[in-house]
């Protein structure tokens, strides 16, 4: 359970498995019309996935790693970065929200909620202390001029 919990896509995952559940077989809410439901996933889903690879390559073109349990020797600033400071969680919520568009269920697209939740409180918290205690005054004025999110 210690690896599960490093791995900051997994409670975003649990919980869009868990509201695909609640939706097959207590609350079945349907809150888009054909075929708008899978006009707005469709849009949604595509531009979670170009956050997401925009993410790993400016990572790449950094030399840095996505993977949590790498070291990290530099600040990514550039790119989707001088944006928001989480554009990969930022993908994360947005594919839950464009998953559960698409499937049309109210049940999913509310899974943002818990999972905004423990990456906004849990994960980014962690990740920012370390980051802090490992590149000091940079991440200090990164963080400054960055907002988390958005």
């Amino acid at each position: 359970m210690k690896h599960f919990l490093r791995l900051p896509p997994a409670f975003p995952i649990v919980f869009t498995i868990i509201a695909a559940v609640i939706h097959g077989t207590l609350w079945s809410v349907e809150p888009l019309t054909y075929p708008w439901n899978y006009i707005s996933g469709s849009i949604i889903l595509v531009i979670a996935v170009i956050m997401g690879f925009s993410s790993a390559f400016a990572f790449r073109r950094h030399g840095e790693s996505l993977n949590v349990g790498k070291p990290t020797h530099k600040v990514v600033s550039d790119g989707i970065y001088s944006t928001s400071r989480n554009p990969v969680y930022l993908a994360f919520i947005l594919a839950i929200f464009g998953i559960g568009c698409f499937a049309n269920a109210l049940a999913i697209i509310l899974a943002i909620i818990p999972a905004f939740a423990v990456l906004n409180w849990y994960t980014i918290p962690k990740e920012e202390r370390y980051l802090r205690s490992k590149l000091g005054h940079e991440y200090e004025e990164y963080t400054q001029r960055v907002r988390r999110w958005l």
